[in-house]
């Protein structure tokens, strides 16, 4: 009998091991094909859209770098996504004539109008091929997101094992935030990427001391600081993580080779990491030296007098670039002159976090009907709600509630452990610990965000949402539920989310969700990057062409919110009338739009950048319509009008524009409005 158990005892063992094994295996087909759709998602969708407006920079930036060694074109981003997307196209006959390094352009760094010569001039020789290296550098952003997500499923099985890393995965790959800019040549994704990656690494060095955790930490501060100047805020979130971790009072495992001690004292565990810090310092800061080839001066041949960094604004003839960009920043002028003078870093990143920094003290930004040069306190909260699937919103909520239901909550029979059965046992203050990472990062990015006036684009609050999927994870903790509604629940929430990314699909960056209105209504809260980046031009040619085979005669009127600019447009064959169109100065015809159709970007028809000497032109008043008229004059009786006709009379016909709903909307971005010879606007009667 004895002997007959022991076998029975050994089958059950084997057949465990096999059904383990069996699962090991199936989870990994499942991580791996959630990645592989992600990844197809991400570059399918842009397949057939042109360049965003930063691309164009980011992506000349890129090709410059490799194919002259000059850094001027960097500020104010460092350069490591622009590095990585260019690599695909090395193989390919670039160009970056030298005739450029003479021109005004170059000589200012001034990377747009590099740029749009870089991708659409027939000139430069690329236009031929910009579309192919242009997609080659999604791609290679597209691989990072990956890498990203692989990171979410890590973290999230090691705390809600792996119903959790799968439910966590399964919401990354089918994000519609994380699709819209895991696909795109910026400095986004590389950024989440990165701080996913430090806030883990670091975690796990405060924990065990060893060679892969100091080398690990620090190659992904590097990526960090190489990435995006927001990597700052990862010096507060490390502070919270090591005081989380010297109060936990936890042994700190230390093992080099041979050596293997165990520090219990907080003045040792101090001293252990004081000596890993000195390592991170040294290995970030030879990493951005090694960037920009170990040179102080990132220009290959300045002349002094002619050559300097891009400014934005035009510089006052009594003051110097550096004095204009430290302008109202007092406290980081001493920072500055300090690192500059000591040649302690590049000279092209030192300028890159001063442009930051004064490119945060605000610009123009559109929220709700309102356009502000200070931004708005609750962009990037109302951003969140109204671009984050329902869904999503449903499982945060419910894994908030975990901690009020879950002594209540029974789980399912089950022959194999509960994914989510240490979740269960493990009481709220180990949790709180357990998280550290997630929390303290989530806060501290939070306060920052609603301390910024750039509010432009709710990319900006990209690095939450890793964070988020990660928690979601803790979601597992229902699909144990003894009652088979509440796990259904929960299935069903999950996919009612990828259902909401697949009807988006290939249009995640103008995804709304119902609370907005969807994503027709988008316009009506947020635009640039948060709907209309420039990215539609393709779709604009076939709303055209389809109208022309369909009989239509209008005239047809574009205005393109874009860094292509007319360029752009006549690469991708646009035939149309672009607005607003300038008066030339011996022509003395006024300028009308009369009927016809109307295609406007939605971040034009805001008028969120069109100004008129500095006061913005999205509000149309009786002064407004006082000075148009005036110029409507000027422009009549002069050889020469108004210079500021142009903008108010286009601003004139976006207020107009926007008493109305849109006849049509182009993959939600543009707009298209139908006027014909019967409709009169008379918004003032002036007397």
């Amino acid at each position: 009998m004895a002997k007959k158990s022991r076998r029975q005892d050994r089958k059950r063992e084997r057949r465990n091991e096999s059904q383990q094994t069996g699962s090991q295996k199936g989870v990994l087909i499942a991580v791996i094909g959630l990645c592989i759709i992600h990844y197809v998602l991400a570059v399918a969708s842009v397949l057939n859209k042109s360049n965003t407006y930063d691309e164009i920079a980011h992506l000349t930036r890129g090709y410059s770098y490799f194919l002259t060694g000059d850094y001027r074109l960097e500020p104010p981003h460092p350069p490591l996504a622009h590095v990585w997307a260019a690599l695909p196209g090395l193989g390919e006959d670039v160009k970056f004539p030298q005739t450029w390094r003479e021109h005004e352009t170059w000589q200012t760094s001034d990377v747009w109008q590099i740029g749009r010569a870089f991708f659409y001039y027939a000139k430069s020789g690329n236009a031929a091929i910009i579309d192919s290296l242009l997609w080659r550098g999604r791609a290679m952003i597209a691989l990072l997101s990956v890498a990203l997500g692989l990171l979410v499923y890590c973290a999230s099985s090691k705390l809600f094992g792996r119903v959790g890393g799968m439910i966590s995965l399964g919401l990354y790959a089918f994000s519609p935030t994380m699709l819209a800019h895991g696909r795109l040549v910026t400095t986004d994704c590389v950024a989440a990427l990165f701080f996913a990656a430090s806030l883990l690494t670091i975690w796990w060095m405060l924990h065990r001391v060893t060679i892969a955790s100091v080398i690990a930490s620090g190659v992904s501060l590097a990526g960090l600081f190489l990435a995006k100047m927001s990597a700052v805020l990862i010096i507060p979130v490390g502070i919270v993580m090591l005081i989380a971790r010297l109060i936990a009072r936890c042994p700190l495992e230390v093992r080099f080779g041979k050596f293997q001690r165990e520090f219990a004292g907080i003045g040792k565990q101090v001293g252990c990491f004081a000596a890993v810090l000195f390592v991170w310092v040294l290995v970030v800061w030879s990493s951005i030296w090694a960037a920009y080839g170990f040179r102080y001066d990132s220009m290959l041949s300045k002349e002094a007098g002619r050559d300097r960094y891009y400014c934005p604004n035009a510089i006052p003839k009594d003051q110097d670039l550096w004095q204009w960009q430290l302008r109202k920043l007092d406290h980081l002028e001493p920072v500055i002159t300090f690192l500059r003078e000591h040649k302690l870093f590049p000279e092209a990143y030192i300028y890159s976090a001063v442009m930051s920094a004064q490119t945060a003290r605000g610009r123009l930004a559109f929220l709700n009907g309102r356009v502000d040069l200070r931004g708005h306190r609750w962009f990037f909260p109302w951003a969140f709600v109204l671009k984050t699937p329902l869904p999503l919103l449903i499982l945060l909520l419910a894994v908030l509630a975990i901690p009020f239901v879950r002594n209540r909550m029974g789980t399912a029979d089950s022959e194999s452990e509960p994914p989510s059965e240490k979740y269960q046992e493990t009481n709220w203050k180990t949790w709180v610990y357990r998280t550290t990472p997630l929390w303290s990062f989530f806060v501290i990015y939070w306060i920052a965000s609603l301390r910024t006036h750039l509010n432009i684009g709710h990319r900006h609050i990209l690095p939450i949402y890793p964070i988020l999927f990660v928690i979601c994870g803790a979601a597992s903790i229902y699909t144990q539920h003894n009652r088979p509604w509440v796990r259904r629940a929960v299935y069903a929430v999950l996919a009612c989310f990828v259902a909401a990314s697949l009807w988006t699909f290939p249009n995640y960056l103008t995804y709304f969700n119902v609370i907005a209105g969807g994503p027709k209504k988008g316009y009506k809260h947020f635009v640039d990057s948060s709907l209309d980046w420039g990215q539609d031009l393709p779709a604009v040619k076939t709303y055209i062409q389809e109208s022309k085979a369909s009989g239509s005669t209008d005239p047809v009127y574009f205005s393109y919110f874009g860094s292509g600019g007319s360029k752009a447009i006549e690469h991708f064959g646009i035939e149309a009338i672009q607005l607003p169109r300038s008066i030339q100065p011996k022509d003395k015809a006024i300028e009308t739009y009369g009927p016809g159709t109307y295609i406007i970007s939605a971040t034009n028809l805001q008028q969120v950048y069109q100004t008129d000497r500095g006061k913005s032109l999205h509000d149309w008043n009786a002064d407004l319509e006082r000075q148009y008229r005036s110029a409507v004059l000027q422009a009549g009786e002069s050889t020469k009008a108004d210079g500021s006709y142009r903008a108010l009379a286009f601003a004139r016909l976006c207020s107009f524009l926007r008493t109305r709903e849109p006849d049509a909307w182009i993959n939600n971005s543009i707009l298209v409005y139908e006027i014909n010879a019967e409709i009169r606007w008379e918004p003032y009667e002036i007397k």
